[in-house]
């Protein structure tokens, strides 16, 4: 990849002085690029509280696109395959296929997000001492949050192609709350053929979840959150079905309209879910805080409705958007 090189070459020759953060943003935002075009495969090891995953990774970019596929290598058997926005998980003991869209390419495993060269204003940089990650030389920096609301992200990345290699999610106290590594990973020339298509499963269930909504097709959902960390933004919504309509739906009344109320928040980094439904007599909900490694949750009542805030943010956070949503006047 003789372009990438060049540029990845020219980078860190810009960066060998005495440069300025801007020029770190700048740097990462071309990696950021270089790395949607990669063709590898590989594997990685996901570290979410006291769960550790090992994945195997398999991505191609063609003239219909990006396509990735991703197989859990313990735990319960699952592959998930995306074509740009359409992710498929398929689940084979329970026999189940299940169908979503993104709203973006998003991708499967961690990646610089897309729009690194705008975080300048939430977050400072630092370069740190460079390193080796699955046999290839890295570029190490910390992108260190300007207030107390969100993470810190810590990136390794290949300086030959761009491509994060190592992300670690980094608390106030600088514990790593989540880390995404890559082991193994090989380089292709090509974009790898998909092995796996739908119709493979088509004696599987197939579960079908709604297509998210815009944000500018802004649905008249009359709800706000008033107290949002500076730089955050409204980036999806959806409307869904709470637990009760789906238990009724799978016991006779396929009907039920979707009636849980989804938005989605972010910096373009940092992302957190707020979810609104009317409150049920019969169903019990979370109350307060909790967490479980990087993801912490805050449930709050609003009058008879009951939002649940959810993110990879610190607690505050959720909490503070939890107790300021409210409905707004017709």
């Amino acid at each position: 990849m003789p372009i990438i090189s060049v540029i990845v070459a020219s980078i860190l020759l810009f960066l060998s002085t005495n440069s300025f953060a801007g020029d770190l943003f700048d740097m990462l935002q071309r990696m950021s690029d270089a790395d949607l075009k990669q063709n590898y495969q590989g594997t990685f090891i996901l570290r979410k509280s006291d769960n550790l995953s090992t994945l195997r990774v398999l991505h191609g970019s063609d003239k219909d696109g990006v396509w990735e596929s991703l197989e859990a290598l313990n735990g319960e058997p699952n592959k998930v395959i995306r074509r740009n926005n359409q992710v498929i998980s398929i689940y084979p003991e329970r026999k189940l296929v299940t169908i979503r869209h993104t709203s973006e390419n998003q991708s499967l495993h961690p990646q610089l997000p897309a729009n690194i060269d705008q975080l300048e204003l939430y977050y400072s940089i630092h370069r740190l001492d460079d390193d080796r990650i699955a046999n290839h030389q890295t570029l190490v920096v910390d992108l260190v949050p300007n207030d107390r609301l969100r993470y810190g992200y810590r990136y390794w990345v290949d300086k030959d192609t761009g491509m994060l290699l190592r992300c670690d999610l980094v608390a106030e106290d600088q514990t790593v709350v989540e880390q995404m590594m890559f082991t193994s990973l090989s380089y292709l020339q090509q974009s790898p053929i998909p092995t796996i298509q739908l119709s493979q499963f088509a004696e599987f269930e197939q579960q079908v979840f709604e297509k998210p909504a815009a944000a500018q097709n802004k649905l008249q959902t009359r709800w706000t959150v008033n107290s949002l960390p500076k730089g955050f933004m409204l980036t999806q919504q959806t409307m869904r079905r709470s637990k009760a309509v789906r238990t009724e739906a799978i016991e006779g009344d396929a009907q039920q309209s979707p009636d849980l109320l989804h938005l989605v928040y972010s910096d373009g980094l940092a992302s957190v879910s707020v979810f609104i439904e009317k409150r049920q007599a019969a169903e019990s909900y979370m109350q307060g805080a909790s967490t479980m490694g990087a993801i912490n949750a805050f449930g709050n009542k609003v009058d008879n409705y009951f939002v649940t805030v959810v993110g990879e943010v610190p607690v505050k956070t959720v909490q503070s958007m939890a107790q300021s949503t409210v409905q707004t006047a017709d």
